[in-house]
């Protein structure tokens, strides 16, 4: 790398010179103050910055969280009998939605899923709906292990077990 203020060809770090972001080496790093210099290894600087990352990457989120769009069931007969209703063609409704031609016919015979992108492009120029809300709450999930109260969790095991018992 290359300092921006001094040009030598030296290892830069960036650096915030006057409100102004740089790439300095170590000669012109004292005129302005490190945005991303790691702490000092075995520092107690060091080892709270490394939690720190380490509680965002093993967050967990959950899938079940608010509402979640879906597509609907018919969505290829949907599509057709919109794209008929206003006269255009495959190759016009796909300059419209920035798809391909073959890519369309599969989805209006049902054989392709369209991403979600897609879907809102093609609800935006059809004018229909082809995503909905589904109320994601929790769900109820048979087969929770008993005799722990139901708070170890669901176990491949447990899945076994129903799947055997509905035999």
């Amino acid at each position: 790398m290359e300092c921006e203020m001094c040009g030598k060809s030296i290892a830069t770090r960036r650096h915030d010179v006057s409100g102004t972001v740089m790439n300095l080496g170590a000669c012109c790093a004292k005129y302005g103050t490190p945005l991303d210099s790691p702490a000092p290894a075995g520092s107690k600087a060091a080892v709270t910055q490394n939690l720190e990352r380490r509680a965002t990457r093993m967050t967990s989120r959950s899938v079940y969280e608010g509402d979640t769009l879906d597509l609907v069931d018919d969505f290829g007969a949907r599509i057709r009998k919109a794209r008929e209703r206003r006269g255009w063609s495959h190759e016009q409704l796909g300059n419209k939605v920035s798809a391909r031609v073959p890519q369309l016919h599969k989805i209006e015979a049902g054989q392709l899923r369209p991403s979600d992108d897609l879907a809102k492009r093609m609800e935006r120029e059809l004018g229909i709906t082809l995503l909905e809300k589904v109320d994601a709450g929790p769900a109820a999930v048979a087969g929770q292990n008993k005799k722990a109260g139901g708070k170890a969790g669901l176990t491949i095991g447990d899945l076994l077990k129903d799947a055997m018992d509905k035999k």
